[in-house]
């Protein structure tokens, strides 16, 4: 490779203008390098090099780890709020012609179409799960992770209620945990051909075997 080549792919790109967007562009940064590199490799410097902005960029925004750790736990729940906001706008009404078994059914597709968004997005993925484990330690963290988890416990149990099932919270809250373990093995277990089908096989399962469960209040 020729030094002019080398120089070129050294050179910064062009900073967006506007605090806004070079904000984003460094949040945008930091889920790629924790997709990479796992929460231990997120730094204001491996920010910096992976948004091709000046060192020392990240920290006039983010002064500190907890800040900056504190902006990307908001930036991702706002995504994953977008998508949950979608999921349930997309389902048919509780009194929809088909009754309960097309509500279950049609979330069931909106369901796997989501989580085939996320999957083609697989730094998203990592970061949402490093984020949650961080929270996990960093109670600060936890409000944006615990928002979005729980609109989408909303919504799932929205659909069971239709279906008269008893539990309808617990069975709500089962399918949304064992989702992330769908999420994470879909995209570790599974080649992109393979996961539309995987992801559609699996959230079927758990979407049925848990709404379908006897379980007693």
């Amino acid at each position: 490779m020729s030094t002019r080549r080398r120089a070129a792919r050294k050179r910064p790109r062009q900073t967006p203008e506007g605090a806004a967007a070079r904000q984003e562009l460094l949040l945008r940064s930091a889920i790629v390098v924790v997709g990479r590199s796992g929460m231990r490799g997120l730094t204001h410097r491996a920010v910096d090099r992976e948004a091709g902005m000046p060192e020392g960029s990240c920290s006039v925004y983010y002064r500190t780890r907890l800040a900056l750790l504190t902006a990307l736990s908001n930036f991702v729940a706002a995504q994953l709020h977008a998508d949950v906001r979608a999921l349930g706008a997309s389902l048919p009404g509780p009194t929809g012609e088909g009754g309960s078994q097309e509500s279950v059914d049609r979330a069931v597709e909106a369901t796997v179409e989501m989580l085939l968004r996320w999957s083609e997005h697989p730094e998203l993925i990592v970061t949402m799960s490093e984020l949650s484990l961080e929270a996990g330690r960093t109670p600060s963290l936890s409000e944006p992770i615990v928002a979005w988890r729980t609109n989408l416990t909303d919504i799932v149990e929205s659909i069971i209620c239709r279906t008269e099932k008893s539990a309808a919270r617990l069975r709500a809250e089962a399918i949304v945990a064992s989702l992330d373990g769908v999420v994470l093995s879909g995209l570790l277990a599974t080649s992109p051909q393979e996961r539309p089908g995987y992801l559609r096989s699996m959230v079927t399962l758990v979407l049925h075997a848990i709404s379908d469960a006897d379980i007693e209040e």
